[in-house]
């Protein structure tokens, strides 16, 4: 039976409004529990499983699509600047058309990534998203990423009004990192920070400095800010008035101690110019006779940092 042109009409314009950028139904409480399964390896996502970290929902389109190869192969292969988001990508065609699709990623098995199956759309029904879209012959869901929090709940969508239409990875990067600013555990007490005389972090160094510059730059005594009861320097009065428009974004992880120690629950001292920016964060590291810890955490970013967050939320909530 053929869906009536009224009702398409309203379905390609849902899509075409979301296509740009809009956010639409957006869930006030956490989103439904649900597991999905991989034909490939019979792997299996459950949602539950997933709190206390976000996730990125992939509702790639059914039948044969390339576009839909190059997304999932450029978000797979950059997963790992973003470790506290896990990638689910997700399509509903049969699992014998799945594996087939699967093989062209051109990745080695073991290096694949892993894409679940949407029986008859179902999630994709559940978290309403439209379809109408008229693709190879078959009338179909438009293609989009939903983004819940580690609390579950959805805070972002991007649906394309066609096939080409999809959030590049450089942009989910930019709206996770104005999303974990407003994580209340981002409001850790000054006492659990790492800070010298004068309740100073970075040991001086300027924040904005390591985003904007690529590099550890001293800042000046003439131009500081206090956020949170603590205090920054900054090279210049510019790189201060970036820092107090957005200050969650420049602030250190982990209160500034080193993110290497912190995976293992331990406050241990940093050097303000051993550093790296994953993600939109800046992480810092301790360097010495010891050694270099960024050695270490360059091992296993995604594991380590998935480790430290939880220390990191144990130590702020005493």
């Amino acid at each position: 039976m053929k869906t009536p042109f009224l009702i398409r009409v309203i379905r390609a314009a849902a899509g075409l409004v979301l296509g740009v950028g809009l956010v639409f139904g957006l869930r006030a409480a956490p989103a439904a529990d649900f597991t999905v399964e991989a034909p490939a390896s019979g792997q299996k996502f459950r949602l539950a499983n997933a709190r206390g970290k976000f996730v990125a929902l992939h509702f790639l389109l059914k039948t044969e699509c390339p576009v839909c190869l190059r997304h999932t192969r450029d978000y797979s292969k950059r997963a790992g600047e973003l470790p506290d988001v896990v990638q689910v990508f997700l399509k509903p065609d049969s699992a014998e058309e799945i594996l087939k699709w699967t093989g062209k990623l051109g990745e080695d098995a073991a290096k694949q990534p892993v894409i679940y199956r949407d029986p008859e759309a179902a999630l994709a029904k559940q978290f309403q998203i439209p379809d109408g879209y008229q693709f190879h012959g078959q009338t179909v869901h438009y293609p989009a990423l939903v983004l819940l929090n580690p609390a579950g709940e959805e805070v972002f969508r991007h649906v394309g009004k066609n096939n080409g239409d999809r959030l590049g990875f450089d942009a989910l990067v930019e709206k996770v990192t104005a999303l974990r600013a407003q994580i209340p555990a981002a409001a850790v007490a000054p006492v659990h920070c790492n800070l010298g005389e004068g309740q100073l972090a970075l040991k001086g160094f300027d924040p904005v400095a390591y985003f904007e510059g690529g590099q550890a730059a001293e800042g000046r005594p003439q131009f500081t800010a206090t956020h949170r009861g603590v205090t920054y320097r900054f090279a210049s009065a510019a790189h201060r008035d970036r820092f107090l428009a957005a200050p969650e974004k420049f602030a250190p992880a982990y209160g500034g101690w080193c993110a290497t120690a912190m995976a293992k629950g331990e406050k241990v001292e940093i050097d303000p110019a051993n550093f790296k920016v994953t993600g939109g964060r800046l992480f810092l590291f301790y360097k010495g006779l010891w050694g270099n810890a960024r050695k270490d955490w360059d091992k296993d970013e995604p594991g380590l940092t998935a480790k430290a967050d939880t220390h990191w939320r144990k130590l702020a909530a005493e």
